[in-house]
């Protein structure tokens, strides 16, 4: 049986749950796969049921009152949490014996394996940086984008979730999206929240840096006063929100089937949700953190930007409810194709 090391990035759970989808149809393409990640992401992917080694140190990016703040500091924790997993990934490379070394966004499995001479396959899509905002953020951005760009052009293979032509190493897939298991209404009743009335799911990040956008989205919605609507919260491992008409769920495992049984979802532009949301044909609102760049192009895409969070109530009120018609997506077959092919 081949075998294969896949690494998952730590931060937020977008990487986690993309990487769901494509485990599950290697595992059904008979390929045997052992995964690694770090913090909340390591968590989820075990509670999700699949055996995950816990050795990827993490660092979010810091936000205050929706920006994106001390960049420079950033990049330099992330170099050294690099250097601290790549002596335990090495470790887990030498007693595992993978065949090839996948990582969607975790550095230090492609590192080790263009160490060790592996076949190796980086899934990213967000393949340029743009954070730096400072002369310091800029000079380093500038250095580390150097070394990214090596990175992709090193790589045996690069699989891009997006649109786009495939030439050289890069390999356009579709959208990854897990798929929906169940009905609304079997969904509404596993977590008790209301038949009849419409949902505004608020879709948080998993690294926590979405609480300036839960704290307005309570707000807008109690002071518009929409009658016949209520809020599920999933992601939050933050204070619970107890408030009448919002249902608190935690970090939810299966949120795919929450975003297809809501009306409208509203997140911070991640990739995952907003790919999912799409999927499903729910309305969905993106705003991005400000000058975080991954998101803002994400939310740039749909037409948003982070000075909407002023008008989001006027949003809300445009996109409850104005279901489109559900965007099939392949992504996660044609990741695992490409993948079981490159080995």
């Amino acid at each position: 049986m081949r075998r294969m090391l896949y690494g998952v990035s730590p931060i937020g759970l977008g990487h986690a749950t993309r990487s769901l989808a494509v485990v599950e149809k290697l595992v059904a393409a008979g390929v045997e796969v052992r995964l690694f990640s770090g913090g909340v992401a390591a968590d989820f992917l075990l509670k999700s049921g699949l055996p995950t080694i816990d050795i990827v140190s993490e660092s979010a990016p810091r936000v205050v009152n929706g920006e994106m703040k001390w960049t420079a500091l950033w990049y330099l924790r992330s170099w050294f949490a690099l250097k601290h997993s790549l002596r335990r990934t090495e470790t887990l490379f030498e007693s595992y014996g993978p065949d090839m070394v996948v990582c969607d966004e975790e550095f230090s499995g492609i590192e080790v394996a263009r160490k060790m001479g592996c076949r190796n396959a980086f899934i990213s899509d967000e393949l340029e940086l743009g954070f730096a905002r400072g002369k310091v953020a800029k000079y380093l951005e500038r250095r580390v984008e150097k070394w990214y760009k090596r990175l992709q052009d090193s790589v045996d293979l690069l699989v891009v979730p997006d649109f786009g032509v495939s030439r050289g190493n890069r390999h356009y897939v579709e959208p990854i999206v897990r798929t929906v298991t169940e009905s609304p209404a079997k969904v509404r009743a596993r977590y008790d929240l209301p038949s009849g009335e419409m949902m505004i799911l608020f879709s948080m990040s998993g690294s926590r840096i979405g609480s300036f956008l839960l704290d307005k989205v309570v707000e807008v919605v109690k002071n518009e006063n929409l009658r016949g609507a209520f809020i599920a919260i999933s992601g939050n491992r933050g204070p619970k929100v107890v408030k009448r008409g919002v249902f608190d769920l935690g970090v939810v495992y299966d949120n795919q089937n929450l975003v297809a049984a809501a009306d409208l979802v509203v997140s911070t532009a991640g990739k995952s949700t907003e790919d999912e949301a799409a999927s499903a044909g729910t309305p969905f609102i993106g705003i991005p953190i400000r000058h975080h760049a991954e998101q803002e192009r994400n939310a740039a895409s749909l037409g948003y930007t982070s000075s909407d969070y002023v008008r989001l109530g006027e949003l809300i009120l445009q996109k409850l409810g104005k279901r489109d018609h559900p965007r099939v997506y392949q992504g996660a077959d044609q990741a695992s194709r490409v993948l079981v092919s490159a080995q």
